[in-house]
């Protein structure tokens, strides 16, 4: 089984990890996770091309491995593997993008996040998700 766990570092994907790790429990063998994060672009792209390749790049490093550590500390003191990956661009688009490449069993995320103010009843990242995509989502709140 795989499962893509999106993650921005908010107290809702720390639940979502916890409810991964619960629910891995309950499979024979334990599932492939991945965890997923996507950095916001800076600026404009013409603010961008005034930055260097290699400053963006770490930027971006420094922002995913921020977003990306609550999860993975819940993962390794469950002792589940995880792979992790990145992107850049609008969450939800890249998020679905990534569900579309990666054909996964489930995807599970928090029902809200870093852009909790921009969705009333449910976060507008995972409405959008739901939306936008043929895989079963699991929201956790």
């Amino acid at each position: 089984m795989l499962i893509v766990l999106p993650v921005d570092g908010s107290s809702y994907t720390l639940k979502a990890a916890q409810v991964l790790v619960h629910h891995a429990r309950l499979y024979s063998e334990p599932p492939s996770v991945v965890l997923f994060t996507v950095a916001l672009p800076i600026g404009t792209p013409l603010a961008r091309a005034q930055i260097s390749k290699a400053t963006l790049d770490d930027y971006y490093r420094e922002v995913s491995a921020q977003a990306l550590a609550p999860a993975e500390a819940v993962l390794k003191d469950a002792g589940l593997a995880y792979e992790a990956r990145d992107g850049v661009g609008d969450p939800a688009e890249q998020i679905a993008a990534e569900a579309r490449r990666l054909q996964p069993d489930l995807l599970i995320m928090g029902t809200h996040g870093h852009s909790a103010l921009k969705g009333f009843v449910m976060g507008s990242v995972a409405s959008k998700v739901v939306a936008s995509t043929t895989v079963p989502v699991l929201l956790v709140r």
